[in-house]
């Protein structure tokens, strides 16, 4: 498996030929001294800057095969450069050599610190914006939705901490990859009123003859106009500086002020509305009550178990919401059978799937007239496909509310802080526990839920492990299992079902330990550095922001690979070498099924009459695994009650079988979203393969072990 770029720490070497020069740049108090001494370790070179006394530092870093050279230059609340060291910053960003700039900007005071990055981005610059002292926003009440602010800034804004280190691998990420660019994005679009139909009038003048092809035409034009004398030095053109003072002059004659004046203005108007309903404040209050809640959450014996008991909570609220598991399951063993029907038809994904199913038949219906291919294709393969993407969205959806409900009113921080220290032992924080109690429900939101992580490592440890953890899909498949092998005896049934829970939660630490130490050679576990804020209650705004941003990346992402999985799935089950086949026998699925069953012949001695169906299956389970039974039962022509009956397994055959069944792969959709986080295709087969070895290798000692016995 491949380690998807290195973090924390960022060591620096000695600074030689760059392959991408950061100007890192940020008013004074920003945090840039912390950042860049936390990224490059060490300052590499000390000197000054030519002509002056100013302090110039310079490092560079390796990250991902390419040396990043950091330049930190002198702090700058704005290009206007009123002091030597302003000077020189603005000299450099002008003239200097370098890729990209990287601005750091203060959520404590971010009102005035936006100021710099929206000047910036005007600039026409390859721009990244960070947002510092992340560790203590929360604390602070303060919400920061840099989605938006990116949005409305045009350049990507990563929120960092470089003192807990949070952060600080995306924005590496994000720098590589902005410098990369063949193009610059678009920009800020600042709105100078009047002052616009001058710009426009100087800017073809400087666009055909501006030396200097890294700076916006327009940008320059409206320096010019505020009569910038270092710009003026760039353009080096006497006719066009003289022609820009004329339209300075005429347009004080006009307006009765200068350009810069009503450029500021227009500019802070700006930073006001990239801001607007992108902060929010929460008053901290501590009540008697939270103060109470505070004690029972932060004790060493009590915390612990009912941080647990409160993730099991929202586990339950979010699944049953979205899908009626678990309740269904206990209304059918109360014998409320209709009331467990209804709920799981009319759950949000229920609903979903009912929608696309009647769209699908809909289709179907219309365009069997004129092709049946066309309308199997259609119908099952795309429909159907976009359906299953889709249906995930609401579970994502609530799962990163409900936890960013958690995390918001500082209940969450206090969870994390009470389990850190027995995941520790597995080199996982405190964090990993929300993947792990989703992924009970879902593997696909507990995968997404990765993001939790303190850093990079453990967040790959989550990804690659969590989809050890037993969803309800593979509990259904459990379940018949349990009631063919052992018909009428629940403490067997609920036996074997604690036993592959327990070795579930086994494989996801001692997975994270594995890669922790012997993949990432990495003997630390994370460190838990967090700043514990007051409880509160949540902003819904806030909750809707942190949801939201990991909805639409799932969707944009993983539901693209998700969407072709899928229809490469139905036509293999749909299509075989005759074409479009209702008989799955004759799918190009049985064929290959046909191949895995030989596995099953050698692992487990089944049959070779039933071989081929246990193979068949297998491949119909990377879909669903809920299909794993109606798979068997299709094939075999009969209810699925005797499905398992029907291919004569034993008793000790259908155990090893179980324990393959329920940890091999959980999902085509899990698998999606494995390469969406890892941003890595040999991550992600190394994650599959090895979940394949290890499942074959624990279904194979199961049954070996039950025929010594038998």
């Amino acid at each position: 498996m491949e380690h998807c770029g290195d973090v924390k720490p960022l060591r620096a070497s000695s600074v030689g030929e760059c392959g991408i020069t950061v100007a890192v740049v940020g008013q004074p108090s920003t945090g840039k001294s912390t950042f860049f001494t936390y990224v490059t370790g060490e300052v590499v070179r000390i000197a000054s800057w030519p002509g002056t006394t100013v302090e110039q530092r310079v490092a560079s870093v390796e990250y991902r095969g390419v040396r990043l050279c950091f330049v930190d230059l002198p702090g700058i609340y704005g290009l206007a450069a009123t002091s030597p060291e302003e000077a020189i910053t603005k000299k450099f960003l002008l003239e200097g050599e370098y890729d990209v700039v990287l601005v750091l900007v203060d959520p404590l005071v971010i009102e005035r610190s936006i100021y710099l990055p929206l000047q910036l981005a005007e600039m026409g610059v390859k721009l990244v914006v960070a947002v510092t002292k992340w560790d203590v926003v929360h604390k602070s009440g303060l919400h920061v939705d840099v989605s938006k602010v990116s949005a409305r800034l045009g350049v990507p804004v990563v929120p960092i901490s470089s003192i807990t280190g949070e952060g600080v691998d995306e924005l590496m990420s994000v720098l590589v990859e902005v410098a990369t660019r063949s193009k610059v994005s678009s920009g800020v679009a600042v709105d100078y009123g009047p002052l616009n139909s001058y710009v426009e009038a100087l800017e073809p003048m400087v666009k055909k003859r501006l030396e200097s092809r890294r700076l916006s035409s327009r940008w320059v034009s409206l320096r010019l106009l505020e009569g910038d004398d270092e710009v003026a030095k760039v353009v080096r053109d006497a006719e066009l500086v003289e022609l820009a003072k004329r339209l300075r002059e005429e347009f004080k004659r006009a307006y009765g002020l200068y350009p810069e004046d009503l450029a500021v203005y227009a500019r802070y108007k700006k930073a006001t509305e990239v801001l607007e309903s992108a902060v929010v404040r929460v008053a901290l209050k501590e009540s008697k009550l939270s103060k109470y809640v505070d004690s029972l959450f932060t004790d060493p014996r009590l915390g612990p178990a009912l941080s647990l008991a409160t993730l099991f909570l929202v586990f339950l609220v979010a699944f049953t919401v979205n899908t009626g598991f678990p309740l269904n399951l206990l209304m059918r063993s109360a014998g409320l059978e209709p009331l467990a029907e209804a709920l799981e038809t009319y759950s949000l994904v229920g609903v979903l799937r009912l929608a696309f199913t009647h769209l699908a038949d809909a289709v179907r219906n219309a365009l069997s007239l004129y092709s049946e291919l066309l309308a199997e294709v259609v119908a099952d393969g795309i429909i159907e496909s976009v359906g299953l993407v889709l249906s995930f969205a609401p579970l994502v959806l609530v799962v990163s509310s409900l936890i960013s409900v958690l995390e918001d009113s500082g209940l969450g921080p206090r969870m994390v802080h009470s389990l850190h220290r027995f995941l520790s032992v597995f080199g996982l924080s405190g964090r990993s526990l929300y993947p792990l109690v989703v992924g009970l429900g879902c593997n696909v939101p507990a995968v997404v839920q990765s993001r939790v992580s303190i850093d990079e490592y453990e967040r790959l440890q989550v990804v690659g492990s969590v989809p050890f953890i037993l969803c309800q899909a593979r509990l259904v498949v459990m379940m018949y299992f349990a009631q063919y092998l052992f018909p009428g005896q629940p403490v067997l049934q609920s036996l074997l079902m604690l036993t592959l829970y327990a070795t579930s939660i086994a494989l996801y630490l001692l997975t994270s330990k594995l890669l922790r130490t012997i993949v990432f050679k990495v003997r630390e576990s994370p460190e838990l550095i967090m700043e514990i804020p007051p409880l509160h209650r949540p902003s819904a705004r806030v909750v809707w922001w942190n949801s939201w941003i990991r909805v639409k990346h799932f969707l944009v992402k993983a539901g693209t690979v998700i969407f072709v999985l899928a229809l490469a799935s139905w036509a293999m089950v749909s299509l075989g070498p005759t074409g479009l086949t209702p008989d799955l026998t004759q799918s190009y699925a049985a064929l290959v099924g046909s191949y895995i069953g030989k596995f099953a012949e050698l692992a487990y001695e089944v049959e070779p009459e039933s071989s081929w169906k246990v193979g068949f299956a297998l491949l119909y389970g990377t879909v669903a695994k809920e299909g794993l039974i109606t798979s068997i039962a299709a094939l075999s022509s009969v209810e699925e009650a005797e499905a398992l009956r029907a291919i004569g397994l034993t008793t000790q055959q259908a155990v090893g079988l179980l324990f393959f069944f329920m940890f091999y792969v959980p999902c085509l959709p899990t698998i999606a979203v494995i390469y969406q986080e890892s941003r890595s295709t040999k991550f992600t087969v190394g994650v599959t393969l090895y979940l394949i070895l290890v499942a074959a290798a624990l279904s194979i000692l199961v049954y070996r072990t039950l025929e010594l016995f038998s």
